[in-house]
């Protein structure tokens, strides 16, 4: 376990890199649609359009230069995989021949916040702590909830250089994606090989 979860710390700041990302960035919607009498497209409110891409550019310089905390909620512990994750990882590095590692995989940890890495700005907090279920986006906080995450246990193969798992990033009531992770030792650090989507909202 204590080998597991030193992989899954180590993983982590690359897996944040690749899910996290600060809404507040978004781009601006697109320019207003003008239409005739006959509800013909005969251009864009272009003026409006720019007025609302300076002052969108100009949100975005505060917010990249800003010092608010943004805040990722954590799920408590990690979640179990499903019997099928493994085959997936067989199948997809198929060509190593793996022996799949048959340690205990019917028990999940809790995770150690202190242990989280990421860019200085994400600070983490366990979903616990916020409002249950969709409450969480509409409360008002001290900090701006960047998103919600969670990890999976980690299956390997015996020879511990290749594993599988599950993560995914939420930003709203509507607003997520699942992945399915393939990870592999290299040069003694662990990569992230390959990530494939398997849930979207």
């Amino acid at each position: 376990m204590e080998f597991e979860q030193s992989v899954a710390y180590e993983i982590f700041p690359a897996l944040m890199d690749e899910l996290h990302y600060d809404t507040r960035l978004g781009p601006p919607s697109p320019p207003k649609p003008i239409y005739d009498a006959n509800e013909n497209l005969i251009g864009y409110d272009r003026i409006m359009a720019e007025k609302t891409m300076a002052e969108w550019q100009m949100k975005l310089a505060e917010f990249k230069a800003d010092s608010v905390r943004l805040v990722i909620a954590v799920e408590d512990s990690t979640r179990l995989l499903e019997k099928e994750e493994r085959e997936e990882l067989l199948k997809y590095f198929s060509d190593k021949n793996l022996i799949l590692d048959t340690s205990n995989q019917s028990k999940n940890y809790k995770i150690k916040l202190n242990r989280l890495k990421a860019e200085p700005k994400l600070k983490f907090k366990y979903l616990s702590e916020l409002p249950a279920g969709s409450e969480i986006w509409s409360e008002e906080y001290d900090f701006h909830l960047s998103g919600t995450t969670g990890l999976s246990r980690i299956l390997f193969d015996t020879t511990k250089s290749y594993g599988i798992l599950h993560s995914g990033f939420a930003c709203g009531k509507l607003c997520g994606t699942g992945f399915r992770i393939f990870i592999k030792k290299v040069n003694g650090k662990w990569i992230i090989e390959k990530m494939i989507v398997i849930e979207i909202a």
